[in-house]
């Protein structure tokens, strides 16, 4: 791997993986290790999923890529199914390729829509590697330190019982930008509280509020997008990831409101794999197994089990300081040893990461995860968790 640029921040294990198959991969030696992140929290439905590769098979031999100037009947049938998801009746979606294209796009549509000057977003926020979207800037920007108000008092962030957020100046923002989960991969999620205020502030003063679930959407979260678990509905929501599973194609959908206001305006964006019938196709087979297959439920069913495997192995060791999580967005904060506990998980056959700079351990598995592979992902942990604990024993 001399020859690869490598940036990502995080340390290369592997350089030899040949095959995968649902939640595993297998180097070249016939080694096999359980990915527990989905690759990069993307194979929503495991890898080389039997189904989604058929669709990919078939649609290669009628079209892959489209024109300016004509289109394929799979775009429009897979808008419709994204569309029904969120709610969204009457409105409308585009297909781009990567996640960060999806957040700068459905930025770019919100400011082309509204006429106040100022985006809201929290200061914990990650929403893509280039563009309006990842600017942080405060001409156009209101940058919220959610976890650093004054009424943060038990470390769950801000409720909006404080000066900070009664000095967010409301009248001035037309957008709120809404990350719900992530964090920027710490797993931290803003309170029901918050989000309500929020959102009051924003309908009263005729605003948009924009999802990034490019990480919390397409079921990962236990509903089809994040936001879904707070009374709000969004009016632009910004997909990636696990909508491809493992394909890159990603999508912006548009509430009929915004569609009509998007209509009286002069808005154009162009580039070269814009509404491919590839990508469409594959993202249209991920929702209906997603559907078919009942995976919301049991990702939910799954996810309350191993959170209560982990409470109880937490509950007899002085190692984890927190547990967060909702569906397969799972985030395990420790006091220390968060990079000994992964190298020693590695050593067994688990593929897990650590936030940079944090004490985090993240879990992303595919929903499709064997319920025997969880559990034996639980039993090596809780070992592993009690040997660092009996060594040290003195986290807090």
């Amino acid at each position: 791997m001399k020859n690869i640029i490598w940036t990502t921040g995080h340390i290369r294990k592997l350089d030899d993986i040949v095959e995968a198959k649902n939640c595993y991969i297998q180097d070249s030696k016939g080694n096999r290790y359980i990915d527990l992140e989905s690759g990069v929290w993307a194979t929503s439905l495991g890898h080389c999923n039997a189904r989604v590769n058929s669709i990919i098979q078939s649609q290669i031999n009628k079209i892959i890529h489209s024109g300016f100037n004509y289109s394929h009947p799979i775009i429009e049938k897979a808008a419709q199914n994204i569309l029904e998801t969120a709610n969204f009746k009457g409105g409308k979606c585009e297909f781009l390729c990567s996640g960060s294209e999806a957040v700068e796009y459905a930025v770019r549509i919100a400011k082309t829509t509204t006429d106040k000057p100022l985006m809201l977003s929290f200061s914990d926020s990650f929403f893509g590697a280039y563009g309006e979207a990842s600017k942080k800037d405060s001409k156009s920007n209101y940058i919220y330190k959610r976890l650093e108000c004054s009424c943060n008092i038990h470390n769950g962030g801000c409720i909006g019982e404080c000066k900070e957020f009664n000095d967010i100046p409301f009248d001035q923002i037309g957008i709120f930008l809404f990350e719900p989960g992530s964090s920027s991969g710490l797993v931290r999620f803003p309170s029901q509280k918050l989000i309500d205020k929020i959102a009051k502030n924003i309908y009263s003063n005729s605003g948009i509020i924009v999802a990034n679930e490019i990480t919390t959407g397409i079921g990962r979260t236990g509903k089809w997008f994040g936001f879904q678990h707070y009374n709000i509905q969004a009016d632009i929501v910004a997909m990636g990831k696990g909508l491809g599973n493992g394909y890159p194609v990603s999508a912006v959908i548009i509430s009929k409101d915004i569609a009509e206001k998007l209509g009286n305006k002069s808005f154009l964006y162009s580039q070269s794999h814009q509404n491919d019938p590839l990508g469409a196709s594959v993202a249209n087979e991920v929702i209906n197994i997603i559907k078919e297959d009942d995976l919301l439920q049991r990702c939910n069913k799954l996810s309350n089990k191993l959170v209560n495997q982990l409470i109880e192995i937490k509950s007899k060791n002085s190692v984890i300081k927190e547990i967060r999580c909702r569906g397969f967005m799972l985030g395990i904060e420790l006091f220390k040893d968060a990079d000994y506990i992964i190298d020693e998980m590695f050593k067994r056959g688990f593929l897990l990461l650590k936030r940079p700079n944090a004490e985090v351990i993240r879990m992303d598995p595919a929903l499709t995860i064997e319920e025997e592979t969880l559990d034996l992902f639980v039993e090596n942990f809780k070992q592993i968790v009690q040997d660092v604990d009996n060594k040290k024993n003195n986290y807090r």
